[in-house]
């Protein structure tokens, strides 16, 4: 297993503002190693996070990502939709979110979202902030919905691990994910077939599913051989209060004693 059976997803989305450096910290106090964030360019092609292409849905701003340049970036809230004790937050960065994560110890899935960008660009400008910004290659994954992109950005890194999304796997996923050397399949919880897990893990191949917020779903998952899923809820998985099922999943997740 490359990540880790719970994935706080877009940091911990239920208890922080998504796709912010507070959302990092908080998904870390929860005590998942692992996180998921969300990658695109503004304007002038400053790599951000951001899940959306437009500021409505989680900030105080209206408009498109694509009409901003860095230095708008001061003056978005991306807090205060969420609760008004993060309003201090701006929207990030993506070199300030991979030093956050580091600095926490923490690896990284980070899903690439193009929109209008060429397949070429985005994968260039990315590539670019992370072969400064992020040292571990071993604790990152690099996925994506679109295989040019996915492309383009194994063109530019033989070594970097790539991972492929889906919402429903397709019957041609292993020849993709051979063509792309990649490492991983990601997809939707609840379109994964027991047969289809079984096979992406027969085949060698690493298995991460988005966006499982329930403890009980997950350990039926995790015995079909699903290596992690992605929680909105990382909090629910790994306190050990919650119930049994958390600490099944506190076991999954806790150092070999030996």
């Amino acid at each position: 297993m490359i990540a880790a059976p719970v994935i706080g997803h877009r940091g911990a989305a239920s208890l922080a503002p998504e796709n912010t450096l507070a959302g990092i910290r908080k998904a870390a106090a929860t005590g998942v190693t692992w996180v998921e964030l969300d990658a695109t360019l503004l304007g002038d092609h400053t790599a951000v996070l951001s899940h959306d292409d437009s500021l409505e849905r989680c900030s105080n701003r209206h408009g498109q990502l694509s009409s901003l340049s860095s230095l708008d970036l001061g003056s978005i809230d991306v807090g205060s939709w969420f609760h008004l004790d993060w309003q201090q937050e701006t929207l990030p960065r993506l070199a300030d979110a991979l030093l956050q994560c580091q600095s926490l110890g923490l690896g990284l899935n980070l899903e690439i979202k193009p929109f209008q960008w060429p397949a070429q660009t985005i994968a260039e400008v990315l590539h670019e902030t992370i072969s400064v910004y992020w040292q571990d290659k071993s604790r990152l994954i690099i996925s994506c919905f679109d295989l040019e992109v996915l492309a383009a950005y194994r063109a530019l890194d033989k070594h970097i691990q790539l991972g492929l999304l889906f919402d429903d796997i397709p019957p041609l996923w292993q020849l993709q994910a051979q063509n792309l050397n990649a490492v991983s399949i990601h997809c939707n919880w609840q379109l994964l077939m027991e047969k289809e897990a079984r096979q992406i893990k027969q085949a060698g191949y690493d298995l991460y599913c988005f966006t499982c917020n329930s403890p009980a779903d997950a350990a039926r998952l995790y015995s079909w051989g699903v290596d992690g899923v992605f929680t909105d809820t990382p909090q629910d998985f790994l306190n050990p209060a919650a119930d049994t099922t958390s600490e099944y999943l506190i076991s999954l997740t806790s150092p070999d004693p030996l």
